[in-house]
């Protein structure tokens, strides 16, 4: 019984001394030493002992139930300072005579920002904003906007497939998209010209990432079909745009380029705000950094989606939205907008 009564002690007083609230501390407190208590218990069983065991047995059981005791009221000390001492902390926190700290409160990233300016500038001159799958087939991506599947522009894509194994779908059939000018055909299938439409989004390249170039960026395309549309009407249309974006002093200019979509196609470029136009990384020591490839629709894209070339035509364009960010607050770096260095992102 001896060693009984010692483990009841060691094992109560390890308890005792963990406890931090006065419920559990009265929850112990009473398994030991209530009336169904262990100790309680043990000691009702030394009135069978041997009449000779039964002093040293006693003297024991004593000494173990005032160790318990001891130890519980020195935990219930214990507990009422510490909730004395956070009590007093909550009053100092509430102290109304203190200034107040004011919180710190987030804020829209700066690729967001510029975006809404863009949907609100568009908004204005009667364009409707559309969204889309970025998972793509390639009959979108590619073979509606006048790529077929030998065309060698396809190489200067870059494009990331999806594996397709252990499904229906044919290999190289779905894709990771390369542009938004992919809801070129799914919206003007659904929707007979007029029609005017912007498309932000993110796109997907298998590209060498540096200043100025990632694999994965955006794009904010947009067209415009109606009757008598002309090229003119496209560069008024990117002027306006970029000047309400990027403010009235900018400097653009347009250079002819090709692309299977567009006939003609131009590509429009802004100084580098960079460096002001004297040449740095970012623009590749040229000065100017390409902004917004654009052009009149293609007569077979029209033809693709059900439109008739001959009553209708459009341009289209897509705006890098990556680099317009990039630009507006004269980053020398895209790989900035996706870094996520709060002193980077604050200053927005």
């Amino acid at each position: 019984m001896e060693e009984e009564l010692i483990q009841i002690k060691n094992t109560a007083v390890s308890l005792i001394l963990d406890i931090l609230d006065r419920k559990t501390l009265e929850e112990v407190k009473l398994q030991f030493l209530g009336r169904s208590g262990k100790l309680t218990l043990v000691i009702k069983e030394i009135a069978k002992l041997p009449k000779e065991d039964r002093p040293e047995v006693g003297r024991l059981a004593n000494e173990v139930k005032k160790a318990i005791e001891d130890t519980i009221a020195n935990q219930e000390l214990r507990i009422r300072q510490l909730t004395d001492q956070e009590s007093g902390e909550r009053k100092e926190k509430i102290d109304t005579s203190v200034p107040g700290i004011k919180p710190d409160i987030g804020h829209l990233h700066p690729m967001t920002q510029v975006l809404m300016d863009v949907v609100d500038v568009f908004k204005t001159i009667g364009f409707q904003v559309a969204d889309g799958p970025e998972i793509e087939t390639d009959y979108y991506n590619f073979e509606v906007l006048n790529i077929p599947k030998d065309h060698p522009s396809r190489d200067t894509q870059q494009t990331l497939f999806l594996d397709t194994r252990k499904s229906k779908v044919v290999p190289g059939e779905v894709i990771l998209r390369t542009q938004t000018s992919a809801m070129q055909g799914r919206i003007m299938e659904k929707i007979k010209p007029p029609v005017r439409a912007i498309v932000p989004g993110k796109n997907f390249r298998y590209e060498q990432v540096d200043a100025s170039h990632g694999f994965e960026f955006w794009q904010v395309e947009g067209f415009l079909v109606d009757t008598s549309v002309r090229l003119t009407d496209l560069f008024g249309t990117i002027d306006y745009v970029l000047r309400k974006l990027m403010g009235e002093g900018i400097k653009l200019k347009f250079a002819t380029t090709n692309f299977p979509f567009v006939e003609p196609g131009v590509d429009t470029y802004i100084q580098c705000t960079v460096c002001n136009g004297r040449g740095c990384s970012f623009c590749k020591q040229s000065g100017w950094s390409e902004i917004m490839p654009a052009g009149m629709i293609h007569p077979n894209v029209l033809k693709a989606v059900g439109y008739d070339s001959q009553k209708v035509t459009g341009f289209a364009f897509a705006i890098g939205l990556s680099r317009l960010v990039t630009l507006r607050y004269q980053m020398d770096d895209l790989r900035l907008l996706t870094n996520p260095d709060m002193r980077i992102l604050e200053q927005f």
